[in-house]
């Protein structure tokens, strides 16, 4: 592999593609990593594979996890609906599309792949306005992380967008030319058709008016 390498945590939202834009144009040579979870928005995976191959990532891996770790979670369990807001209303604290434990493993998969691989780089996107709903996209709990991979490795895990909201995001997103139409960010979308009503797409709206 190229000197700049990294291993890069990719959906198919505008968040995670943005950060594959950026490295590109940074001349990262990116293996990115997705994952197939059970989620109702499965059809993020075509689009991060889309984006993959855009983007020429050295090497798209989507790995499977058992669907049953994470059947508390609306997000995954057909039984549960999703909750939906109006009127761009936003909601304080755990929203019931968090799904439990999933970023520690998505994370730690990484790492176990960076580590293989020889790279010391993990990208996530993660930004300011996950960190009101999901205690693991805050900046302690990356710390955290990273204090146990420094320990034995020379890995780092590193979040770039931690401290912008999503408006800034799809700005820098229009900046580097980032097809927006070739993302999706709905946690129920029909199809391709985005509900407008979910957590993920009423930021979206807000943050695509404020850009």
């Amino acid at each position: 592999m190229g000197n700049k390498q990294a291993i890069l945590l990719l959906s198919g939202g505008i968040d995670s593609t943005t950060l594959l834009a950026k490295l590109s144009n940074e001349n990262y040579e990116v293996v990115a990593v997705s994952f197939h979870y059970g989620q109702k928005h499965g059809i993020e995976l075509n689009y991060a594979k889309n984006n993959a191959e855009k983007y020429g990532v050295k090497k798209h891996h989507i790995i499977e996890l058992d669907k049953t770790l994470f059947k508390s979670s609306a997000l995954v369990n057909s039984e549960i609906d999703i909750t939906t807001y109006k009127n761009n209303e936003l909601p304080e604290g755990q929203v019931n599309a968090y799904v439990p434990f999933r970023n520690l493993l998505f994370i730690s998969t990484a790492l176990s792949l960076a580590e293989t691989m020889k790279v010391n780089e993990v990208y996530l996107a993660f930004n300011s306005d996950d960190n009101a709903n999901f205690w693991d996209c805050r900046t302690d709990f990356v710390e955290k992380l990273n204090a146990i991979a420094t320990s034995n490795t020379s890995i780092q895990i590193k979040t770039p967008f931690i401290n912008l909201s999503k408006t800034e995001i799809v700005k820098l997103a229009r900046q580097l030319n980032v097809d927006l139409n070739n993302t999706i960010t709905c946690y129920q979308p029909n199809e391709a058709i985005e509900c407008g009503v979910c957590l993920s797409c009423v930021t979206k709206q807000k943050a695509i008016k404020n850009a």
